[in-house]
């Protein structure tokens, strides 16, 4: 399967050439999901990085033994990112609601990669940091929306 036409649609490509797309694709694993399989579960150790290329996944928490969805991610969302640069346990769970196709980038092929590649890797952190920021701003204005509530 071509999985270019997705990895040049997602933004933690943004402003790639064709060329240096390519390169990221030679670290992309290609996985195809049923509903309901699960992509990582919570406080599983996070090894790598997914992008949502086609179907719906859901995010979810268990507290109390009771899941909750936190949310719904869509193509070309982008999920699991700072585990490409920080490994540590996953703080929520994700599995495929539809079926989906997701593209993981395994932090032992983008450190791989680092070595052989360099100057692409960091164009993908100067993105993957923009993309952090945008996410902890929206993540910010969902707290003051929670604190007006209480």
């Amino acid at each position: 399967m071509d999985v270019f036409p997705f990895l040049k649609a997602n933004p933690l490509l943004r402003g790639f050439t064709d060329d240096g797309v390519r390169i990221i694709q030679a670290a992309v694993t290609i996985r195809q999901l049923e509903p309901m399989m699960p992509i990582f579960v919570e406080r599983m150790m996070g090894e790598g990085c997914f992008l949502l290329a086609a179907g719906e996944v859901s995010i979810s928490v268990t507290r109390n033994g009771m899941e909750r969805e936190l949310g719904v991610l869509y193509a070309p969302d982008l999920f699991g990112e700072l585990s490409l640069v920080q490994p540590g346990p996953r703080r929520v769970s994700a599995k495929a609601r539809t079926q989906s196709l997701v593209l993981e980038i395994a932090r032992r092929d983008f450190l791989r990669l680092q070595q052989q590649r360099p100057q692409a890797c960091l164009k993908l952190l100067v993105n993957l940091t923009e993309i952090v920021a945008q996410k902890q701003v929206a993540a910010g204005g969902m707290i003051e929306r929670l604190t007006d509530l209480v």
